[in-house]
């Protein structure tokens, strides 16, 4: 029998939606005649189809030399104290085992570091590995007496003002929009994540008055200030690789004002109360109806992340952390769009239920297909491939629901379920290239109005 061109794109599902270019236009005419029950076998094969390769990147180059003193930092801490800690340096045996666990979790994280798909995710990947080293060694010191609380405290308030001073100096300096903006996003996400690692330090901290309560202190410290150094890095790199940089400050702040009145204009279009249900309701469908179905799954999926994008964007204005305000508005706006499509295709029949293996099969083939179209549109490159990362890891999730250990053999909550997430992939993925284009043809436009 002849394949499909739907065969053909499956058979490459495997290796990334990188690897799909020019299988993106489905031939709709052509139907599958596989009508296969919800048997285990069959839903295996759909996740073993594989999921689409979207690891985080920025455009900006990452030095190598920077990711080296990194790992030498973490390796720097792990080496100044012993694998075990002994009866006779710390009777304490709950103390002991602490460490142990500790210092295992670092190795751990040490050697993951090296496995990330990218430069950036290595970056990132290489403050856990910090911390998490900090954390053995803050303990063993403590333990010893070799450092005390008030030592860490006085620490943490040293990387508290390295932050603020970074931040207050940090300008929306780059080379043009669609660039500078996804790179001053994870500038921005470094910092925020530098702050939180103190602040949580305090609030949910699993220990007290103790050894391993000075470690997850200088844990804390640790990875803040390895977040400093990546935020760092990120930013003069950007900088170094730009001749004559042009000023972006305005106009991100003002676009993403404009837009935030947008959203929430748009957002105010649905019910404020009664939650999820009563959005669902305000759209003409009665939610019990809806209930054990794919349908309503997709729609509580898509709405979720249009809250999640508004706040992002009320935080990041709040914080004066612009460049996020305008991926969030990127993400409520694409999801809000996926929600009214989701509502089309529903009322129209879709989505009432999961008749076969073959029409999960379909919906994850559809997922990768918006993936790659999305993916190779070049007009807004990096904001767009940014929205992707969040989107895509949607296809990794219905996989894991057909997983073996997540639901037994035949139970059709796993195809109802992975269904849902690979139909709200493709449906956010089919809009994403356009909503980039809203977010930077509104920067451009405020652009023009700076300064008069």
């Amino acid at each position: 029998m002849p394949r499909t061109r739907r065969d053909v794109l499956a058979s490459l599902a495997g290796v990334g939606v990188a690897g799909l270019a020019g299988c993106t236009a489905l031939d709709t005419s052509e139907s599958e005649s596989d009508d296969s029950e919800l048997d285990a076998a069959a839903l295996r094969e759909v996740r073993e189809l594989g999921s689409p390769a979207f690891p985080a990147r920025i455009p900006v180059p990452i030095a190598e030399s920077f990711l080296e003193l990194n790992h030498a930092r973490a390796r720097e801490l792990l080496d100044s104290c012993p694998e075990t800690m002994s009866p006779e340096e710390v009777p304490n045996e709950a103390v002991r085992e602490i460490y142990a666990e500790a210092y295992a979790d670092a190795v751990e994280d040490l050697e993951r570091t090296t496995a990330d798909e990218t430069p950036f995710e290595s970056l990132r990947g290489l403050r856990y590995a910090r911390g998490a080293a900090a954390m053995a060694k803050g303990t063993y010191d403590a333990a010893v007496g070799d450092l005390t609380e008030a030592d860490v405290r006085d620490e943490a308030e040293s990387v508290r003002a390295d932050i603020e001073s970074f931040r207050l100096g940090t300008r929306y300096l780059g080379d043009e929009p669609d660039r500078a903006l996804v790179v001053y996003e994870a500038v921005e996400n470094l910092v925020a994540a530098a702050v939180r690692y103190l602040d949580n330090a305090d609030e949910y901290g699993r220990y007290a008055d103790s050894a391993p309560r000075v470690g997850e202190l200088l844990d804390a410290v640790e990875s803040a200030r390895a977040s400093l150094d990546g935020a760092r890095h990120v930013r003069d790199r950007y900088l170094a690789s730009i001749s004559d940089p042009v000023d972006f400050t305005d106009a991100f702040e003002s676009t993403a004002s404009s837009l935030a009145g947008i959203t929430e204009d748009r957002r105010a279009e649905y019910p404020e109360e009664g939650g999820l249900e009563a959005v669902i309701e305000g759209e003409g469908f009665d939610p019990e109806a809806l209930e054990s179905t794919p349908a309503k799954d997709l729609l509580v999926e898509t709405f979720v992340e249009v809250e999640r994008g508004l706040q992002d964007i009320r935080e990041g204005l709040r914080s004066d952390r612009f460049a996020t305000a305008l991926v969030g508005a990127h993400t409520a706006e694409t999801h809000r769009r996926a929600f009214e499509d989701a509502v089309t295709a529903i009322k129209r029949g879709r989505y009432e239920s999961v008749e076969s293996a073959a029409a999960v099969r379909d919906a994850k083939l559809g997922a990768l297909e918006a993936l790659e179209a999305a993916r190779s549109d070049g007009s807004n490159p990096h904001l767009t491939r940014r929205a992707l990362v969040d989107i895509a890891h949607m296809v990794g999730r219905g996989d894991d629901y057909l997983a073996d250990d997540y639901y037994e053999d035949g139970d059709p909550r796993a195809a109802r379920n992975a269904l849902a997430q690979y139909a709200t992939t493709e449906f956010a993925a089919r809009e994403t290239s356009d909503v980039s284009a809203w977010v930077l043809g509104t920067l451009a436009a405020e652009r023009g109005g700076v300064g008069r």
